[in-house]
């Protein structure tokens, strides 16, 4: 079928798109589905892709262009981690689709200013930088702008926290007047984050949230890749690359220097077996930095109970809020443990009775064992990774932790790996810097989880006690 010969080329583009003949825009089958899902009344939120060189920006380019095109005064975002490789790669893959097209370069003008895309009718398509920033955590910088949809581009580089925020801010410009329904689409390659938690797992165990889909579109869908596509990907040399980029794994084992799989982590959310135990404890993490959380954690044996979440405050704040808890879960201070380095010294001279941790001192010596962790913060974690987490011997409560406060807290023990392995026989992890680097931000959840561990070393060496 032809495109009606009386219209100009982007009138006939845009009423092909109203009219769902997506086969006249010449995507491929796995493209044309994910149109349709993008179309329906009922998808708010679709992740598309799962693999490498399957279409995916070009979905995604096609899909802002030609709504776009079909409904002025509209406005759209493209959003990325860093707003560089947005501009230098999805940007250009924007123009290639009007150039496929035959649109002419006066479609829409660029603005490299404020970056976004202007088009005749009114329409805008900004494009955004989402990364995490210790200044808004919570990102607030688009907390007021309203959009129509958007596009999440790499979703796997993307902090929770952005989708989280740019869900909320769709459906607000126009949607009535065009009847549109407000929607996000995600494209990404497999990754165990937010994604894997949100999305594919759920899609997997048949337990999709409403509103929410999942559509794999892997290589051999892309019957307008690139010659050479699959041979390259097939001539990977690292197995969690090929398994993920090539067929689409989602359950990879991305990093064996990781102390804790991703499966037993989500499990922290499920060992419903551990029941609450009668010794109970505080572990504390003081901020010690600007960017930094004050976490506050309270367990019942190996299962925690509940948090306590404040930004930086002064010592007395976190000290007084020690207190209260201890009060209201009958802990007695000698069962709290607060990071002492930094200004968490102060809140332990405030919460009497209480014991310090200090990352960097001496391990515990244990009997009838070798001492060959680096410090204090390795010991612990080790301990925690092989003989709590990894053996489902600990439990988050249902309700305790935010959906957001769990995705950190994943992301968080997924980046302590061991460091150095195989050098002299000492056990080590990366430490806090590189840490902070994969992550955006301070690991406090993990470590305040950590410290839990200091109480079973201390119940072997009477005089931590």
């Amino acid at each position: 079928m032809q495109l009606a010969p009386a219209l100009n080329r982007a009138d006939a583009l845009a009423a092909a798109f109203k009219r769902g003949r997506y086969d006249l825009l010449g995507l491929n089958p796995k493209q044309q589905e994910a149109m349709h899902v993008l179309a329906d009344g009922t998808t708010k939120a679709l992740l598309f892709g799962g693999g490498a060189n399957g279409g995916k920006s070009w979905l995604g380019c096609c899909w802002l262009l030609m709504n776009a095109l079909a409904y002025p005064g509209t406005r759209w975002f493209i959003g990325r981690e860093e707003l560089k490789r947005l501009r230098e790669s999805t940007y250009l893959t924007f123009g290639k689709v009007r150039q496929a097209y035959g649109l002419p370069m006066n479609t829409y003008k660029y603005n490299g200013q404020d970056h976004y895309l202007q088009f005749p009718n009114g329409s805008r398509v900004d494009l955004l930088e989402l990364k995490l920033l210790p200044s808004d955590l919570l990102y607030e910088r688009y907390g007021s702008v309203e959009y129509t949809g958007g596009w999440i581009e790499e979703g796997g580089e993307v902090d929770f926290g952005a989708y989280d925020t740019l869900k909320s801010r769709i459906g607000r410009q126009l949607n009535d007047k065009y009847k549109l329904l407000g929607k996000l689409l995600i494209t990404c390659n497999p990754k165990k984050n937010w994604l894997y938690t949100t999305f594919y797992k759920p899609f997997k165990d048949k337990v999709l949230k409403p509103g929410l889909a999942f559509l794999q579109s892997l290589v051999g869908d892309n019957l307008m890749r690139e010659s050479g596509a699959i041979e390259a990907l097939q001539g990977l040399t690292d197995q969690s690359k090929r398994e993920r980029l090539l067929l689409g794994n989602w359950e990879y084992e991305d990093d064996p220097t990781a102390l804790m799989p991703y499966e037993n982590l989500l499990a922290l959310f499920s060992n419903e077996h551990i029941l609450p135990g009668p010794k109970r404890y505080i572990t504390a993490d003081a901020a010690r930095f600007g960017g930094d959380k004050i976490i506050l954690y309270v367990w019942h044996g190996w299962r925690v109970v509940a948090i306590v979440e404040m930004a930086k405050q002064g010592t007395h704040v976190t000290a007084a809020a020690i207190r209260k808890l201890c009060q209201q879960h009958q802990v007695p201070p000698s069962n709290v443990v607060i990071d002492e380095d930094g200004v968490g010294g102060g809140v332990v001279d405030q919460v009497p009775g209480s014991k310090g941790f200090l990352n960097g001192s001496r391990p515990i010596k244990m009997a009838g064992q070798a001492q060959n962790c680096e410090n204090l913060k390795t010991q612990c974690y080790y301990r925690l990774a092989e003989l709590r987490i990894n053996t489902k011997q600990l439990f988050i409560a249902p309700g305790v932790m935010s959906p957001a406060q769990q995705q950190a807290l994943t992301e968080e023990l997924g980046q302590i790996k061991s460091k150095d392995a195989d050098k002299d026989g000492v056990l080590r992890i990366q430490p806090k810097d590189v840490q902070k680097l994969a992550l955006g931000r301070s690991p406090d959840y993990a470590d305040a989880l950590m410290m839990r561990e200091f109480f079973e070393l201390a119940s072997t060496y009477r005089g931590l006690l």
